[in-house]
């Protein structure tokens, strides 16, 4: 486990003890804490949160242009998500297993592009969409959905509701510790080529922008 300690070399705590039971929390998916050295001991704990409160699938109504066994429709998305689409008032012809492609227009792009996919499931007239994107696509729907999360104001919700009940469970949970001044809420975690949390890589609650 990583040991803070404070400016005058005293160890202050175990950091592995506050991530391990912010872990247990129901609202927590994955979390990190770090102490940032360049700050003041009360202020430098700082938790990374991913939640389970961030919702999957988000609302996104757009028409796009879908093609499907050498025929081209026009139809309309219902919600985005990291890894694709669900489409509204889609034929009979979509089945389970056949391949598309989509021409829309992300949330955060000004050009409409063309998106490889496959249908995942289909019921009453709607369709699943599962993307298969290259790194750079990957990016731009990560970057879509980051960007509704956003501008919808729900993260801003979400901060201060995970604040709250965060800091209440940490003192019932370890009332003699200090508890982190900064919840970050991130998409993901940043790894390291093994898998693990990149705590290097970790944004500065100076540079982001879902902070409580």
């Amino acid at each position: 486990m990583s040991v803070l300690e404070n400016a005058n070399g005293e160890c202050c705590m175990e950091l592995g003890k506050i991530e391990t039971i912010l872990a247990q929390h129901p609202d927590v998916r994955k979390v990190a804490v770090i102490f940032r050295e360049e700050e003041a001991c009360n202020e430098a704990l700082v938790a990374y949160i991913v939640s389970e409160l961030i919702p999957e699938r988000l609302p996104y109504h757009r028409t796009c242009l879908v093609e499907l066994d050498q025929n081209t429709m026009t139809l309309y998305t219902e919600d985005i998500s990291y890894n694709g689409f669900c489409l509204m008032d889609v034929p009979s012809s979509f089945k389970k297993g056949k391949p598309v492609r989509l021409r829309l227009l992300l949330p955060s792009e000004s050009e409409e592009r063309w998106l490889k996919g496959t249908i995942v499931w289909c019921q009453e007239q709607k369709a699943g969409i599962l993307l298969s994107l290259t790194p750079f696509e990957q990016l731009l729907v990560h970057r879509s959905v980051d960007y509704i999360l956003e501008t919808q104001g729900f993260l801003k919700v979400l901060q201060r509701i995970i604040t709250g009940r965060l800091r209440k469970y940490l003192k019932l949970h370890l009332p003699d510790e200090p508890i982190p001044n900064t919840f970050v809420i991130l998409q993901s975690l940043p790894l390291t080529p093994d898998g693990q949390v990149n705590r290097q890589a970790l944004p500065t609650p100076e540079t982001n922008s879902w902070i409580g």
